[in-house]
């Protein structure tokens, strides 16, 4: 017996009644859609399989393709610029073994420290007058930066008690000078390609014997004069860096620091007085060809040089003026028979004050030469001379051109520091004498300036080779001398001359060309 209602059971069978036709009616537009999606694929053209993935053949594995693979990486090992950064690396770790076998196996040899340490207990006993102070070798003849450096380098060797202390901290200078030269060179970008210098240069940084004999068996205070002006030079590469990423501020920064460093330089030592002419042109661009912050800087490199002197300078008119005189003698007469670059000249010309003053103008001359040719050209500023000096009047106002080759993100770097390092060269090649030591105020640029002449690579490393080989006769002869003098001037006048963005315009002529390509 039933319990739904007549009503329930009515709708029941209802529902039932039309099961069947919605059955019938979902099945026939089924069919309809199968029938439309099977008309539109006949008239769709079927897309062909895509062809199975060729796997890459490998070359085949024979003497002559291993021979290949070898070649190559050698030739990458020297040529390849984006190996450079592991090769520094690598360098200094070889240095680093290279300079502990040197303090273990050759003997120390005294020249100067001696007398450095004397001149230092001299002062440290009470004594200021620069005209009383002296050691085995002559006068104290240093600024007050050498003062403030020795006297912690006799702390740390007692003395004479302890030279091997004294090595071991030379080798580290070594290595610090040669990490920030080769930051250096990978910031400027030495062979035009933007990723730093041909590895090859790389190498020729560390083939000098004298070099090495001069900081970890001599321990002269050049080392520490080099270490300071090399800083500089980095310092003012990370501005431009900066600068041609806009952060304006932070390269007025750098630039204040760079000033800084310089003139701790030229506290240890005046020959860093020899970067200052091509130091004051790449900072007047760096700052905008603003004169006034320019100022700044000078204000800041002044400061400096009173801070470091302060105990001479203060101590009363005798002792300042003996100080000024002793620590910054221009005059100074040196030893004919410690020259290296002058010995083919006889010893009186050598001594003749004409022959000073023509060295000093030749200098002016060379500089003046390669202010025009390079350094303030229209392919360096972006716009004549004539609007160069008209920008200059308004002392005020930040008026470099956008065009200015510091912009450029691969050839800033390169033009900062070919100009320093040249002024520093012009200066080396006009220098009234060169001692031994003296090797170390600009050997570690030699490489990178050579790499700006475009000589083949067989004359670069000639001329290197030759180069090592005069400072190394002892004591040197004519013959030493002239080859010394000849190449410093070959070098000179062919960066005077050389077009130093001819790269860049290759560079670009090849990039287009690539693109043309890729289009």
């Amino acid at each position: 017996m039933s319990n739904q209602s007549p009503t329930a059971q009515q709708s029941s069978s209802s529902r039932r009644e039309e099961t069947p036709s919605t059955l019938t009616s979902v099945s026939t537009n089924s069919n309809h859609t199968l029938q439309a999606s099977s008309d539109d694929d006949q008239q769709q053209p079927q897309q062909p399989p895509p062809p199975p993935q060729q796997q890459q053949e490998l070359p085949e594995f024979n003497l002559t393709n291993v021979l290949s693979d070898i070649k190559n990486g050698i030739w990458s090992l020297f040529n390849d610029p984006q190996v450079s950064n592991a090769i520094i690396v690598l360098l200094l770790f070889l240095e680093s073994i290279l300079l502990k076998i040197i303090i273990t196996r050759v003997p120390y040899t005294e020249i100067d420290y001696s007398t450095y340490m004397q001149q230092i207990s001299q002062i440290e006993s009470g004594e200021l007058d620069y005209s009383k102070i002296g050691g085995d070798t002559g006068p104290i003849v240093y600024p007050g930066g050498y003062v403030f450096i020795y006297s912690w380098m006799k702390w740390i060797t007692d003395g004479m008690d302890d030279l091997e202390m004294g090595q071991v901290v030379f080798r580290w200078l070594y290595l610090v000078n040669l990490a920030i030269v080769g930051l250096c060179y990978l910031l400027a970008g030495g062979d035009g390609t933007g990723y730093g210098m041909k590895p090859v240069f790389l190498y020729l940084l560390c083939i000098s014997k004298r070099l090495h004999s001069i900081y970890v068996l001599r321990l002269f205070n050049d080392c520490w004069c080099t270490l300071f002006a090399v800083s500089a030079i980095a310092i003012l590469l990370f501005a431009v860096f900066v600068k041609q990423r806009g952060f304006g501020l932070a390269n007025y920064v750098l630039c204040f620091i760079a000033s800084d460093l310089l003139s701790v330089a030229v506290s240890i030592k005046m020959n860093a007085l020899l970067y200052v002419p091509g130091f004051c042109v790449v900072l007047y661009f760096l700052n905008d060809e603003n004169l006034l912050l320019c100022v700044l800087n000078a204000g800041i490199f002044v400061f400096v040089q009173v801070g470091m002197n302060w105990q001479f300078l203060e101590a009363g008119d005798e002792i300042r003026s003996n100080f000024i005189n002793g620590a910054f003698n221009f005059g100074r007469q040196f030893m004919y028979k410690w020259t290296v670059n002058w010995k083919f000249l006889s010893e009186e010309v050598f001594l003749d004050s004409r022959f000073h003053t023509f060295l000093l103008v030749l200098q002016v001359v060379l500089l003046l030469s390669v202010l025009l040719l390079k350094w303030v050209s229209v392919k360096a500023t972006g716009k004549p001379i004539s609007q160069l000096i008209k920008d200059g009047l308004k002392f005020w106002s930040c008026t470099i051109s956008p065009k200015h080759i510091i912009f450029d993100k691969r050839f800033g770097g390169r033009y900062v520091m070919l100009v320093i390092c040249g002024s520093n060269l012009i200066g080396i090649l006009c220098a009234r004498s060169l001692h031994y030591q003296f090797l170390s105020w600009y050997y570690y640029s030699l490489p990178f300036l050579l790499s700006a002449c475009s000589f083949p690579l067989i004359v670069d490393v000639a001329l290197v080779v030759s180069h090592e080989w005069c400072w190394n006769v002892y004591p040197s002869t004519a013959v030493s001398s002239g080859v010394l003098v000849s190449i410093l001037s070959l070098i000179v006048v062919r960066l005077t001359f050389v077009d130093w963005f001819k790269v860049i315009e290759q560079k670009s002529d090849t990039d287009s060309d690539e693109t043309k390509k890729n289009n």
